[in-house]
C-alpha cells in the first residue's frame, strides 16, 4: 500500500518526467531547474490525511501554528483559505469544508522544498541512460 509521501513522490516524479519530456530534444537539462519548476506545479492532491489537516487547521486558526518551513505553512494556509470560502458560500462548518477541499484535492503545488525536489529527481533519475524512471 502506497503512504501519502509515495504517492506524492509519484506524482512529482510524473510531473518531472512531463517537463522533461517537453524540453526540446538535444538540449541540456537543469534538473535543478526542472525540479524546481515541477515543485511548483499544481498537484492532483494534498497529500495529508483528514485528521491531521483538521488539528492543523484548528492549531493555526487559534494562532499557535509556529512552522519554521515556509512550504508547510503555506500548504496549511491555502487548505484554510479554500475552508473558509466554502464555510462562507455554502454555510457548512470547518470540518465538512476540509472534507469537501481534500476530496476536491488540486492543491496549487506540491509545497516541496526545492532541496527535496531535487533529491527526489536524482533518487529516479538514471544518470546513464539520461532517463527518469518511475517508483
Amino acid at each position: 500500500m502506497l503512504t501519502l509521501i509515495d504517492l506524492r513522490n509519484r506524482h512529482f516524479i510524473a510531473e518531472v518526467k512531463r517537463i522533461m519530456d517537453s524540453a526540446t530534444p538535444g538540449a541540456a537539462l537543469d534538473l535543478s531547474r526542472v525540479a524546481a519548476q515541477a515543485a511548483l506545479s499544481p498537484a492532483p492532491a494534498y497529500y495529508c490525511t483528514y485528521d491531521y489537516a483538521l488539528r492543523m487547521l484548528r492549531v493555526l486558526r487559534h494562532g499557535c501554528l509556529r512552522l519554521s518551513r515556509d512550504r508547510r505553512y503555506a500548504l496549511w494556509l491555502e487548505l484554510n483559505a479554500r475552508s473558509e470560502r466554502l464555510m462562507q458560500s455554502r454555510g457548512v462548518n470547518l470540518p465538512t469544508a476540509l472534507a469537501s477541499v481534500l476530496a476536491d484535492g488540486h492543491a496549487s503545488q506540491y509545497f516541496i522544498a526545492p532541496t527535496t525536489a531535487l533529491k527526489l529527481v536524482y533518487r529516479y533519475f538514471d544518470f546513464q541512460n539520461k532517463k527518469l524512471y518511475m517508483p
